[in-house]
């Protein structure tokens, strides 16, 4: 990773994880290198709006953090906290950009970007579908589907169910190698915890 990545990877670290979630970052580092090699795209936002894109978590309390997971919840009060947490992480990401001195232009991107990570429809550009599309993976990997088992207290074959129909689905992925990468990992938690 360049210096100026690791830089905002250091003054990111202490705003990451706060639902649960540990090695999220790291993991969808993983996915958005793999996507990129394949769709290309500019790392210079996508990077930096990968590692920000989920401080906004960490300026609300707890309780607020997991209503998303919390049976009875509406939609309007999930679409409520998904508003405040990328709003309160525009301004945190801003901050931490401004500390590095990163770019302007590059800056108004990644904040475009984190602004409405979880809510838009449509994606603004490429790189806003691989940033999302990487965000969207971790629910594919071993450790986000265990977690979201667990936070969800559903089945792991109903957390199955749910992933299998949101693959195809016209607005859930940008791009064709998300897809191909998201078959891949429900096949393997499949096998990993779902019994014949």
């Amino acid at each position: 990773m360049k210096e100026i990545f690791e830089k905002i990877f250091d003054l990111a670290l202490p705003y990451q994880n706060k639902r649960n979630d540990k090695g999220h970052i790291e993991i969808l580092l993983s996915y958005v290198k793999k996507l990129m090699k394949v769709e290309k795209g500019n790392e210079n936002i996508i990077i930096p709006a990968i590692i920000l894109h989920d401080v906004g978590w960490s300026q609300m309390p707890r309780e607020k953090r997991f209503i998303i997971f919390k049976k009875g919840a509406t939609a309007e009060e999930i679409l409520a906290v998904r508003y405040e947490h990328q709003e309160k992480g525009v301004k945190l990401a801003g901050e931490i950009l401004n500390k590095v001195h990163y770019p302007i232009d590059s800056v108004r991107d990644i904040l475009e970007i984190i602004s409405e990570h979880d809510t838009r429809k449509g994606f603004i550009s490429k790189e806003d579908g691989l940033v999302r599309d990487a965000d969207k993976l971790w629910c594919f990997s071993s450790v986000g589907f265990k977690a979201d088992v667990t936070r969800s207290n559903i089945s792991p074959e109903a957390r199955y169910g749910q992933l299998n129909s949101k693959i195809e689905h016209a607005d859930y992925f940008y791009s064709k190698t998300a897809k191909k990468m998201a078959r891949e990992e429900l096949e393997s938690r499949k096998k990993e915890t779902i019994k014949d």
